[in-house]
């Protein structure tokens, strides 16, 4: 077989929900962060594609760890790391209204140029990786040049060699879910995940191969924190074999297209998550872990959720200028809605897939009643409060109600681990 090379394009995801404690992030900070990025200081001739929402940049420096800010900065003047956008506080880009996407984006977009400097839109990690056809044409549309997605929303033919594009000229790019996926639950050692870059797509029969490219992504928080040690014991160790064989070499994302053509078919991809599996494209539920049609708190919490949209509409379009409470009620209104509107609350809300936290999942809904209520704070002053009443109400009647669900979801769960712990 002639030697070809592989193309290995790691992309890395950093993030934080705005209502970390600080005890917890210098933690994660100690394990995780720190080590990580001091270790891909130590190699030469690498690139790692790093999402960091800007969320997690603010919190650095608000909990003083803005030497961890410092070593990123490092690695992105010596390119070693591509900075790609995403939404600031992490939202669920389809299942938010497309102005608060735009909101949102431009957030993330005005920090990354004022930590970065020249930073351009380039590549977009859309949070969780969930995708909808409406999100990927407003990221063609602001400009970006590619999107990452997870693996299962490639409707067609999975390439290695080729790039595919929308139909609207967006760059596709998908991660390979099943190494990655190993990666994460350590299910692969590090001899074994060479030896896949080096093999994977390649026929030893053929006399000729094109060269090939691999994605994966995965939380930076794997590394340290969620397995200790293992940007030593995985990352390290990989980094130095990769260093050995000559045709496998690390490439930022943003370059593929310097060496692979693009795809003649164009693609539509599908609507999904990273933690969409098959069987949930088939139930037509695209985004299971944050909107699924069986889970009532998900449930409340869109209701909710689509009346404070309305409200936030409404102080919106509010004249700022008349009245300094009017301005004042607003800016605290927006300050709550642009973080309440992370992804935790709804993903700590999975109590059969082990993920259920009362006080998580409310951290996040105390956010939105916060915004709720000085929204129309900002319409009572402005002697509009008519206009946001019916809303009001609903965002009350849909937290009683909500807070009711995860009594009752906390005696379900303590009678079933009750139940199973006598058998």
């Amino acid at each position: 077989m002639i030697d070809v090379t592989t193309y290995w394009a790691p992309l890395l995801h950093a993030y934080q929900p705005p209502t970390q404690d600080f005890k917890v992030l210098k933690n994660i900070d100690k394990e995780c962060y720190k080590p990580i990025f001091s270790l891909l200081e130590r190699y030469d001739d690498i690139q790692f594609t790093l999402n960091i929402n800007g969320v997690l940049i603010e919190l650095f420096y608000e909990y003083g760890f803005g030497d961890t800010m410092d070593l990123i900065k490092n690695l992105v003047s010596e390119s070693k790391i591509e900075i790609v956008g995403t939404a600031k506080f992490h939202p669920i880009l389809p299942l938010i209204p497309q102005k608060e996407v735009q909101h949102q984006i431009q957030m993330n977009e005005e920090l990354n140029r004022r930590e970065f400097g020249r930073w351009e839109r380039k590549g977009f990690f859309p949070p969780e990786m969930a995708i909808s056809g409406s999100v990927a044409k407003f990221i063609h549309h602001l400009g970006y040049k590619w999107v990452i997605l997870s693996g299962i929303a490639c409707p067609e033919e999975w390439v290695y060699d080729k790039i595919y594009l929308s139909p609207n000229g967006l760059q596709l790019f998908f991660r390979d879910d099943i190494l990655s996926n190993k990666i994460a639950f350590k299910n692969i050692t590090t001899k074994e995940f060479v030896k896949a870059l080096l093999k994977m797509y390649k026929n030893e029969k053929e006399i000729k191969k094109n060269d090939t490219y691999i994605i994966s992504a995965l939380d930076i928080e794997t590394f340290g924190h969620h397995i200790r040690n293992y940007e030593k014991t995985f990352l390290k160790k990989v980094l130095d074999l990769i260093y050995e064989e000559e045709t496998i070499k690390t490439i930022f994302i943003s370059d593929l297209d310097q060496h692979f053509p693009i795809a003649k078919k164009k693609v539509i991809p599908r609507e999904s998550s990273w933690s969409t599996t098959y069987e949930d494209l088939k139930a037509n539920i695209p985004y299971p872990l944050w909107d699924h049609p069986d889970n009532s708190v998900h449930k409340y919490y869109w209701k909710l959720m689509k009346s404070l949209n309305n409200l936030m509409n409404l102080s919106d379009n509010l004249d700022l200028t008349l009245d300094w409470e009017i301005t004042n009620y607003y800016n605290t209104a927006r300050f709550f809605y642009n973080r309440g509107i992370y992804s935790c609350p709804v993903w700590w809300s999975n109590p059969l897939n082990g993920t259920w936290s009362p006080n998580l999942i409310y951290k996040g809904v105390e956010l939105l009643i916060r915004a709720a209520l000085n929204a129309q704070m900002a319409l009572v002053y402005a002697g509009k409060s008519d206009l946001g009443e019916s809303y009001f109400d609903s965002i009350s009647y849909y937290h009683g109600l909500l807070l009711m669900e995860l009594n009752n979801i906390t005696k379900q769960n303590l009678k079933r681990f009750n139940e199973i712990k006598s058998t």
